[in-house]
Formats: C-alpha cells, structure tokens, sequence
C-alpha cells in the first residue's frame, strides 16, 4: 500500500474537506505503525515537519516566522541594544542566537515572552504555543529518560565527569575538629583527585521530536549555551515577572528524568525557542480514517 497524502482544510463548521487549494495542514502516513510524516505552514509559508507523540501532534521543528499569524512584522531585534530596548518596554521581540542569522536556518529564531503571547498570534494557523501542562503531558507520557528521547542524535556538546571528589578521610569531620586536626589526605582541601569520563550530550530522537541545543537570551540581550541547552517557552504565566518553560541539557542528569525537573522559569523577556501543537487533535483520526477507508 502506498502512502496517502491528503491535503485538508477546516470549514466554519469544523468539517474536513479533501484536496482545497487551500493548505493549511497536510500530512503524509506512514505505511507501518501510528507514525506520521505531516507539515505545518506559518503564514510566511514556511512548513514544519510534525510528529504525533501519544495524543499529541508536536511541530518536530523550532518556529522560524518572523510575521504574527495576522501578518504584522514581530520586531526583529539586530543587536544586544534593540533586544534590550524592546524587552525593557515589554515589546514582542525576536532575535538569532547571536544575532547571526546563520544560526537561524538550523536553530530557528528565539523569541520573548510578549511575543509569544501577543493577541496577533505567533503560532500557525489551527495550531497554539503548549502551555506548561501540556509540556508536562509530553514529559509524562516519554517517561524516564525523557530528555534522551527528545534531543536530537547530534549538535550537543559532550560533557565530563571526575576529575575531583569529597575527600572520604575528612568529608565528615565537624569543623571544630577540622580546625585542630590537619588532614593530611587531601591537605585541607576536601578534595581529592578522581578519574575523568566523557560522555556524548546527543540524545537518541527516539520519538522524533529532534530537540536541537539553541541556546537562549538572557538579560542585556546577551547569549548563553548554544550547543549546550534547549528551551522552549510555555504560554503559562508564573508571576508578573516570569512565565513557564521547558528545558534540555546535554548533561542529561538523572533529574531531567522526571516531569518537575523539566520546569523553568524564566524572565518574560529572556529569548527562547518556541514549539507548537496542532490544536485539532481530532485531524489525526479523521485522517487515518480517511486512510483506511482509502486503502
């Protein structure tokens, strides 16, 4: 059997019609299993590969649009000083990493809160930025190892353990006996040397998601850990100064293995990655219902 592809789009009564000149989804299955090759175009035309993870279908690609979905311009941020500008008077603002656009074409861009919550709408069409809840499902649903599945097979930096640990002779000591008593061992230095061990930072992309190390913008507009660390901002709010995300590290510690510990916090003006779910999660199944009736 081969692979049916079905371009939709939805009516004002919610209906699915085949083959419209209109495309605002379209998707390509798989022959074997629930998997799904399927795309997403933003409102510059640009299209993002997707991927159904349990009930969910994830873009499978950072967002890289500079226009909200009504198409004003997002204002793009050149320097350190037009992020700043734009963040201090709680403007939507995106930026590449570094501002070099060249890291835009394999990261995509990073964007401050304000513009992921702008009333114009920075998501696609029939698709929304997840809120910390549903980025918590994800997590939920990838269970231990999370962050292993989710980050890409390459681009992370590799990471080293060792090298130094708690002197085991004094480790113990209180300090008042610390004060009388030299030690010898590690020479009041509570360390001793151990043996080093490099590990990969990569991940497996076990189910598609691809999560690539983009870095972010911090305060000053200055740039931290590309290589190193992903984010993506949530549509939650968590105070008047900062509102949720998720995170990724190449050091994928046994802490990143559970839900909690994949929650940030971030500043509303700091610059993150944005992913978006499709918001008709009924289309997977009147599609494959289309499929098999097609087969």
């Amino acid at each position: 059997m081969k692979n049916n592809i079905v371009k939709i789009r939805w009516t004002r009564s919610g209906t699915l019609k085949r083959n419209t000149a209109m495309v605002l989804l379209f998707f390509s299955f798989s022959i074997n299993g629930s998997s799904q090759d399927a795309a997403i175009v933003d409102v510059e035309g640009n299209t993002y590969k997707t991927v159904k993870i349990g009930h969910q279908i994830w873009m499978a690609k950072n967002l890289n649009v500079g226009k909200f979905r009504n198409g004003d311009p997002i204002p793009y941020a050149k320097t350190k000083e037009e992020w700043h500008k734009a963040t201090e008077n709680q403007q939507p603002a995106w930026c590449y990493y570094d501002y070099n656009a060249s890291n835009g074409r394999k990261y995509g861009k990073l964007y401050n809160w304000y513009a992921v919550i702008d009333s114009r709408g920075l998501a696609p069409a029939r698709c929304h930025i997840p809120s910390k809840t549903e980025w918590e499902k994800l997590v939920d649903y990838l269970g231990k190892g999370a962050g292993t599945k989710m980050k890409s097979t390459s681009g992370w930096n590799s990471y080293t353990t060792g090298g130094s640990k708690t002197c085991p002779n004094c480790q113990y000591w209180n300090t008042e006996y610390r004060n009388k008593v030299p030690c010898h061992t590690c020479r009041d230095t509570r360390k001793v040397s151990a043996p080093t061990k490099s590990y990969s930072g990569n991940g497996l992309n076990s189910i598609g998601f691809d999560g690539l190390p983009a870095g972010y913008s911090a305060g000053g507009g200055r740039h931290h850990y590309l290589g190193s660390e992903g984010s993506w901002w949530s549509s939650t709010e968590i105070s008047t100064e900062r509102a949720g995300a998720i995170a990724l590290q190449s050091r994928d510690i046994t802490n990143f293995h559970t839900t909690q510990s994949y929650n940030i916090s971030p500043y509303k003006f700091w610059g993150l990655s944005v992913r978006c779910l499709a918001s008709k999660q009924t289309v997977s199944d009147d599609l494959i219902k289309m499929k098999e009736t097609n087969s």
